[in-house]
């Protein structure tokens, strides 16, 4: 756990500093950046030998939000875009907050799932973040 909870907050940490435009919403990091970043944690994580993670969607009164889940684990590093949430790094198997969004399971996080186009961002914004 340890090992991922340092990957998550260094990538996190990353993405605060990215200001790059591959075509994804990341630019006023963490709002309204939350399925952009995740599939890229995802694919960070990946990498590193962990999941595959579900793309995890709910709502938050008006708004959509994302995360990650594998398993009973939820991993959010975009929650804290709302007033109500305050940890820039979110993982844990239970949290009542999550819970009230009424997440679906909406598919693989995966940074191919939307086509090679959109594949093609991913892997553009990943490289820049990784460099």
């Amino acid at each position: 756990m340890d090992e991922l909870i340092a990957l998550v907050s260094a990538f996190r940490a990353r993405l605060e500093t990215y200001h790059d435009n591959h075509g994804l919403s990341l630019q006023s990091f963490p709002a309204g950046a939350c399925g952009d970043a995740s599939l890229l944690l995802a694919h960070h994580l990946s990498l590193h030998g962990f999941g595959p993670f579900r793309y995890i969607c709910g709502r938050h009164g008006d708004a959509s939000h994302v995360w990650l889940s594998v398993g009973d684990l939820i991993i959010d590093i975009t929650a804290n875009q709302f007033d109500d949430f305050h940890e820039p790094v979110f993982i844990a198997t239970t949290s009542p907050w999550h819970q009230a969004l009424h997440g679906r399971d909406e598919h693989e996080a995966s940074i191919t799932i939307w086509g090679d186009e959109w594949a093609a961002k991913f892997r553009a914004a990943y490289a820049t973040l990784t460099a």
